[in-house]
């Protein structure tokens, strides 16, 4: 697993000590849905494997007689026993041991580096590696301090951003983290507003770029970078679905892979010494090593044998009108798909397109282009190595589009051109231009995130060219979770007006997963095998507890934080014309009382997900239980 979550589920038992507040019954929109797992947290806090077990399961023969392994334990909330991964057989239960309560860093107890900024009251078993949380602290989170000069003329940056602007004032800035070890201390370097639509809204997110090369907190393992994030979540009251994205994706994409995602820490920001909410920071999406996994490309190098990097993108058109020219962008066709909305089988839907009506064919750059005009904006007409991946771009949609609905072997030839591929299987002409272990891990990470602009925006691809390159086009960089997880209405799932099928890739407006999802043997041979070992290390599980750490642990981060924002409706009327359909209703008030039913109803809309494509792509594993 990359990224490795970390012992997350320690906290399983522990979480109990500090109580659960969310009351709100769980949603029957889903079909997977039981009311028989719908569970209080006290009694589904039990059976947790930890890491050492997941371990061990990895090493197992899958042949010859079984050979019991009890060199670990496991535990609940009350005893701790031996038990073998390989077949669950259980021996020396005993009592939990405990010790007394001390102050400790989470990451220490979990034994993952992220959460060793956060300091808890906990007291642990002296057998095994259960814990208990006792008392929770006020103030837990490193504090991210921007200071810049209040007599800039853009000093009021951070409060006066609409989505509609093209170009953002950059603000000259120092930084400093205080609050925990490994902090800095006047850094200098700039900040900006970023997002989206998301810029509209009261509580904005940032871009942060440093004069030099910078580790922040441990993210990326160490590694130094110029650019940054600070992520708001603005439109999510529980605060949770960027870390729940992020960790869900790094658990899911192998060690192996070529897919990156982010890694991400919670912050206090204060601008000059005011505060301004609970963050996120985060690691840029950039085309550099140790981020994107592309060739880095000299300044001026006019060959198109290099990385891309490019987003699905709404927001592609308005590239052009920045002041500097903005960022690279190109427009493919979809081998005739976009001019009739199907091919006579299951039309796209408005759910996954969000504010679009039909099929985006607008792509921008995430990477660098080096052959293009300096000072005007960069398109197919004035620059090869933007002309070479639109052409690949197309090429590679009708390769596999004649796989997926016309049984047709296609490959790309010596032209950048789909041709017929004479000789060759259907199955064999997409494994050769599709790297599907990543589109495999990307498929799983949207049907359980269910983000309602997966086909309209925020979706990222990579090819890479060089010529080390293996030619292959791939998901990468998942990447805008805070729609997600059942935040909008009247998605497939948990909608207040009813639910769709919440099986949506096969009719989703994001061509390139609903050519997949027709694919018998990518499902079979890729994402179900995927899946299964997905289970095996209890990602989803992980992730539960993940957002429970977020709900507890930063309780008093969470009260701040609506204490300064008390709405998360925006004022840009761009956006509020439409912010009323967009968030379901338990997603849309922000005092103490609706928020816990928010984050009850956010762990159970998640488990439920899970649990449908248990059935679907699973082996009959236990359910994620619900809570009530």
């Amino acid at each position: 697993m990359k990224n490795v979550i970390g012992k997350i589920t320690c906290l399983m038992s522990a979480l109990m000590i500090i109580g659960c507040a969310q009351k709100a019954s769980s949603s029957s929109d889903d079909p997977s849905n039981d009311s028989s797992n719908s569970v209080s947290e006290s009694s589904q806090i039990s059976s947790i494997i930890s890491s050492s077990l997941l371990s061990s399961l990895s090493s197992l023969s899958s042949s010859g007689p079984h050979v019991h392994d009890y060199s670990a334990y496991d535990y609940d909330d009350n005893n701790h026993w031996k038990v073998c991964p390989g077949c669950g057989q259980k021996q020396q239960s005993a009592a939990h041991t405990l010790g007394e309560y001390k102050d400790v860093d989470l990451g220490t107890l979990l034994n993952n580096p992220k959460y060793k900024y956060t300091l808890v009251n906990a007291r642990k078993c002296n057998t095994c590696n259960y814990f208990e949380i006792g008392q929770v602290k006020e103030n837990v989170l490193p504090e991210f301090r921007v200071t810049y000069d209040t007599k800039d003329p853009n000093a009021n940056f951070a409060t006066i951003a609409k989505s509609t602007d093209v170009n953002r004032p950059t603000v000259n800035a120092s930084f400093s983290i205080t609050n925990c070890v490994d902090g800095i201390t006047d850094k200098p370097g700039t900040i900006k507003v970023r997002g989206n639509q998301t810029a509209g809204f009261p509580k904005k997110g940032f871009t942060l770029k440093f004069e030099s090369k910078i580790n922040l907190l441990g993210l990326g393992e160490g590694q130094k970078f110029k650019k940054w994030l600070l992520m708001a979540d603005a439109k999510d009251c529980t605060i949770s679905r960027t870390p729940l994205g992020l960790t869900m994706s790094n658990g899911i994409i192998r060690d192996n892979s070529k897919v990156w995602a982010s890694e991400y820490t919670p912050v206090s920001l204060y601008l000059n010494d005011q505060y301004w909410g609970l963050y996120f920071l985060a690691e840029q999406k950039e085309a550099k090593a140790g981020r994107i996994q592309l060739p880095e490309v000299e300044e001026d190098y006019k060959g198109t044998d290099i990385g891309y990097c490019f987003e699905l993108d709404h927001y592609a058109e308005e590239e052009p009108k920045k002041s500097d020219g903005g960022d690279p962008t190109f427009t493919i066709t979809y081998d005739g798909y976009e001019n009739n909305g199907g091919w006579g089988q299951q039309p796209y839907d408005i759910e996954s397109s969000l504010a679009n009506p039909g099929i985006m064919t607008h792509f921008t750059m995430n990477s660098d282009i080096t052959d293009g005009p300096t000072g005007t904006p960069i398109n197919a007409n004035n620059s090869n190595q933007v002309k070479f991946i639109q052409d690949r771009l197309t090429a590679l949609f009708k390769v596999l589009k004649k796989a997926s609905v016309d049984n047709k072997a296609y490959t790309i030839d010596n032209t950048n051109k789909a041709v017929a591929a004479t000789g060759k299987t259907v199955r064999q002409a997409v494994e050769e231009n599709f790297d599907l272990n990543a589109w495999a891990e990307g498929f799983i990470i949207n049907a359980i995130a269910c983000p309602p602009d997966v086909g309209y925006s925020s979706f990222y691809m990579s090819f890479d060219n060089s010529s080390k390159g293996d030619k292959k086009l791939r998901f990468d960089c998942p990447w805008d979770f805070d729609s997600n997880f059942g935040n909008r209405s009247q998605l497939c799932e948990g909608g207040d007006s009813g639910s769709k099928d919440p099986y949506y890739l096969d009719r989703t407006s994001n061509m390139w997963l609903q050519c997949l999802s027709k694919l018998d043997f990518f499902i079979e041979d890729y994402v179900k095998p995927l899946w299964n070992q997905v289970r095996t290390e209890r990602v989803f599980e992980n992730c539960v507890e993940l957002l429970k750490i977020n709900y507890k642990v930063y309780a008093n981060e969470h009260k701040k934080n609506f204490q300064k924002w008390t709405s998360i409706n925006p004022d840009d009327p761009n956006v509020s014309s439409y912010f009323g359909g967009e968030l379901r209703n338990v997603f849309k008030q922000v005092d103490e009382s609706n928020r816990k039913k928010a984050q009850t109803e956010t762990i159970n809309w998640f488990s439920k997900r899970v649990n449908y494509f248990e059935k679907k792509w699973g082996q009959n594993r236990p359910s994620l239980p619900t809570v009530k």
